[in-house]
């Protein structure tokens, strides 16, 4: 790098970026100097880059990069995203980000422009998703070298608030759930029409925590019954972009073993005997495969307000908070946090005991009186 002085007075600073020649003129040599400080203190940062390419480069171009590196390697280049997950990211561009930003060169993409198009949303939850999605792109934007900094990575100047959650996430007591077991069964919405193995996924999602994906994937030759009932969940049944695709991966990308209650088992037992190993264990009664959206409206939503009319105090739950019943269950019959894990299916016991920390909370109470116990029998 180097400053020289100009026939006309100037000062011109010559350095190089990503390896290539740049020229940058001043009115002093001073300010030349203090051009030539912040090239310095940036590349020994790492950070010095050319970032005039952002501005060569179209918006829905950058998308295109984007979203192709996140299904090769993923976010942090070290695994594929889920097409589920890549095709929600897909659902978010072309709803809330493409008709804006698409024809923009990416350098153009400022805090102006963010915060401007911020004020187009209605709902506070589409907002923050789509919010959430762009800093993603942009932070990898950065990372390529496009920018130098991610404008919607500023939590002081254009701050979006994680919307308020409609509902509390609740839990069903035994008999809560025994009683929204018999209402499914009884046909959803279709009164009448029983089909005795929607009792039976109830029961069996109620007690060991399986994702709706794990439930509607699952196969005959994952179960094993006897004195130590468990099913080994392995395989998931999703939607991508409308069609269901079966995984043979869980969320955490690898199986996890789950014990099942002794009276779940034997008419689990009893409703698979004649399948073959890879046959889905639930389906329709025309034995289709199971839709979360057609199972919530036509079956679920329709037996918890049949079981809310019977009982004023039975919660308001979507099918996700069976999650939550089989954690609860589990504790208050002293189960340890390990096992407790095994049923969330996360892979930490800390997120374990993060997620259901207040479950916990009992046994802190019921911990010192056991310890006092114990202190007081020494002492005599």
């Amino acid at each position: 790098m180097a400053i020289k002085k100009l026939a006309g007075g100037k000062y011109e600073h010559d350095y190089r970026v990503d390896g290539k020649r740049r020229y940058k003129r001043f009115r002093t040599k001073a300010e030349a100097q203090a051009h030539e400080l912040e090239i310095r203190t940036a590349k020994a940062g790492g950070t010095l880059m050319d970032t005039r390419k952002g501005g060569k480069i179209r918006f829905h171009d950058f998308y295109l990069e984007w979203v192709g590196r996140i299904e090769r390697v993923g976010a942090r280049g070290a695994r594929p995203l889920s097409p589920v997950t890549v095709a929600g990211y897909r659902r978010i561009f072309e709803s809330h980000i493409r008709s804006y930003f698409e024809n923009r060169a990416l350098a153009t993409v400022t805090l102006t422009v963010i915060n401007e198009w911020l004020k187009t949303f209605t709902k506070d939850d589409a907002r923050q998703r789509a919010y959430r999605q762009l800093g993603r792109m942009l932070q990898f934007a950065v990372d390529s070298g496009y920018i130098a900094t991610n404008p919607a990575r500023n939590a002081t100047i254009n701050n979006v608030p994680t919307p308020s959650p409609t509902r509390e996430p609740a839990a069903l007591t035994a008999a809560q759930l025994r009683s929204l077991a018999e209402q499914a069964a009884a046909g959803g919405r279709y009164a009448g029409a029983s089909h005795d193995a929607y009792r039976l996924l109830i029961l069996f999602a109620g007690t060991t925590g399986l994702r709706w994906s794990e439930v509607a994937g699952l196969k005959a030759g994952a179960l094993t019954f006897g004195d130590s009932s468990q099913v080994v969940v392995r395989s998931t049944l999703v939607p991508v972009d409308g069609r269901l695709e079966f995984r043979e991966t869980t969320k955490g990308r690898k199986p996890r073993t789950v014990p099942i209650p002794g009276s779940v088992a034997t008419e689990l037992e009893a409703h698979v005997k004649d399948m073959a190993s890879d046959s889905l264990v639930f389906t329709s009664p025309s034995g289709a495969e199971l839709r979360s959206s057609n199972f919530a409206r036509r079956i679920f939503h329709p037996a918890v307000e049949r079981c809310r009319q019977l009982d004023p105090a039975f919660p308001e739950i979507v099918f996700h908070d069976l999650r939550r019943t089989a954690v609860t269950l589990a504790v208050s019959a002293g189960a340890n946090v390990k096992l407790v894990q095994q049923i969330a299916g996360h892979s930490s016991a800390v997120t374990t005991l993060d997620v259901y920390a207040q479950l916990f909370a009992h046994d802190a109470q019921s911990s010192a009186r056991a310890v006092d116990a114990l202190l007081r029998g020494a002492a005599v």
